[in-house]
């Protein structure tokens, strides 16, 4: 939760700082990069704390449990004739 913490006032205070036009480079240059590393990071936190898969009733990452296997049909060619 210290994280989330961090990760949330850092964002905040950057964003706050940001002003792509002035003539510091404080202001116009690292807080923009600071504030997309805060980004990335609560983002990475979001992932790693609540999982990709977390709320998929089938446990897999795209909510099917078939295996890649599509199913229907006899595959053509099994019905007697030619």
């Amino acid at each position: 939760m210290k994280s989330f913490i961090i990760n949330f006032v850092g964002l905040v205070g950057t964003w706050y700082m940001i002003d792509l036009t002035s003539e510091n480079s404080l202001n116009s240059v690292v807080a923009p990069l600071l504030f997309t590393a805060f980004l990335i990071s609560s983002v990475l936190w979001f992932v790693v704390k609540f999982g990709v898969t977390q709320g998929s009733s089938t446990g897999g990452y795209f909510g099917s449990g078939d295996s890649g296997n599509f199913g229907g049909g006899d595959g053509g060619g099994s019905d007697g004739g030619c």
